[in-house]
């Protein structure tokens, strides 16, 4: 156990150093210069050997750690509570759909609030009691069992085990305390059956607030310097593109003083007091004049020029169509194209029902008709074969465009039978969505 133990506070030492060497040196010149960077290690590490030393770390855990782990910390919904229990709800996993606690794959399981002091080797604590040391035990196993060589450890660093023993069983899995509404947090009336209700006091699930953060900061991308949004309004050549979600705001938790970030907890620290609120509004179709086809759908309303970015990756791409990572580029820039078509068809559909049915557009093929009217949603839903004939023109109109495109010198048969193939997977794949 003595291993586990001092090998998890190595690591931590090892996170304390590169968290002062970034801090000092981000944005600077010699950011990547090793000289630089051993410069501030050196200057760090008396600091970050005394930090952990397993004796000094076992200290403060006895002296300054209380149970303040929680996965709802009832601060942010009222910065004055004095006290926060320590409450852990992990949830349960069910396949619904829903962004909630124990249906998302969290980097931080739990969130440490009270004392911005304390918090960090509190949340150390909970770390090292949840690490995996096999046969599908954790750390906090071994206390509970009363493991004879992490008794030894303990009383060999001049603790009592059973006090620390105590001590790591509240951490881990919180404090018996009574669910009850508290009177400095709002107060929700949900009615439930037989004219009675309940009263709630709402609580926030920070790690799942904060893992939406840093899940859209991880869409940011930069390179050499300049933001993936710029090189698009340039108009130049991304090869992975990106991704960005609008209409984002920005909501505080006393960002700008430490202290009192601190105090409402350590992951609002690590955000530096910042977290973001997603718009809940219903999607909206913009208003666009899109013309309706009379004869061709794929003749009369898809234009080339709107997929010039696409080809112009594919004709990149198509040199090297029979390596993996490439085909699974090819088949991401497919899906996309495929949406930008459905969502032609999308606004089509928009318009009155029955549409289709008037006389101009009576030359329109039925699959058409069936895919883009909703005069025919009855049949769009129970039947499957219109599917396949659109999906086939589909794939015919991206082949055949690509091949005008690039000009049928530049491709051999061979590449285009390639395509084809990777093309018509990504469609069938995609069907469920016309």
């Amino acid at each position: 156990m003595q291993n586990i133990i001092v090998g998890y506070l190595e690591a931590r030492k090892e996170d304390f150093l590169q968290a002062k060497i970034n801090s000092k040196l981000r944005g600077k010149k010699n950011e990547h210069d090793e000289e630089a960077r051993l410069k501030v290690r050196s200057e760090n590490q008396s600091e970050a050997d005394a930090k952990y030393n397993l004796e000094v770390w076992l200290d403060n855990i006895i002296r300054k750690v209380k149970p303040n782990v929680t996965t709802h910390p009832a601060k942010f919904t009222n910065a004055k509570i004095d006290t926060d229990t320590s409450q852990i709800f992990l949830g349960h996993y069910t396949n619904d759909g829903y962004i909630k606690t124990g249906n998302v794959n969290l980097k931080n399981k739990v969130d440490v609030s009270g004392n911005s002091a304390t918090n960090t080797i509190v949340y150390e604590l909970y770390d090292l009691l949840d690490q995996d040391i096999g046969e599908n035990q954790k750390v906090i196993h071994r206390f509970e069992e009363n493991d004879a060589s992490l008794i030894e450890l303990v009383e060999k660093l001049n603790a009592d085990f059973e006090y620390v023993k105590s001590k790591c069983l509240k951490v881990y899995y919180g404090e018996n305390s009574i669910a009850e509404t508290h009177s400095s947090t709002r107060q929700v009336y949900f009615p439930i059956a037989n004219n009675e209700y309940h009263l709630l006091s709402v609580k926030t699930a920070s790690m799942l607030m904060y893992e939406v953060k840093n899940r859209i900061d991880d869409m940011n991308v930069w390179i050499d310097g300049k933001h993936a949004r710029t090189i698009k309004k340039e108009n130049k050549f991304l090869e992975d593109g990106f991704s960005e979600i609008f209409d984002i705001t920005e909501i505080g938790f006393s960002n700008g003083d430490f202290i009192k970030m601190g105090n409402y907890s350590l992951l609002n620290v690590k955000n530096k007091g910042i977290a973001y609120l997603l718009s809940s509004c219903p999607p909206t179709f913009e208003k666009r004049q899109v013309r309706l086809p009379s004869s061709d759908f794929f003749k009369q309303c898809l234009y080339w020029k709107k997929f010039s970015t696409e080809f112009e990756s594919l004709k990149k791409y198509i040199v090297e169509i029979n390596n993996i990572h490439t085909r699974k580029k090819i088949k991401r820039l497919l899906r996309q194209m495929v949406g930008d078509i459905l969502f032609i068809a999308f606004c089509i559909r928009k318009n009155e029902k029955a549409w289709s049915k008037k006389e101009n557009y009576q030359s329109l093929a039925l699959e058409q008709r069936i895919w883009l009217d909703d005069a025919y949603l009855e049949q769009r839903e129970s039947e499957n074969e219109w599917k396949d004939e659109i999906a086939r023109r589909i794939a015919k109109w991206i082949l055949d465009t690509f091949d005008e495109y690039c000009g049928s010198k530049l491709i051999s048969s061979a590449e285009i039978l390639a395509l084809k193939s990777i093309v018509i997977e990504a469609l069938d794949e995609d069907k469920e969505f016309f």
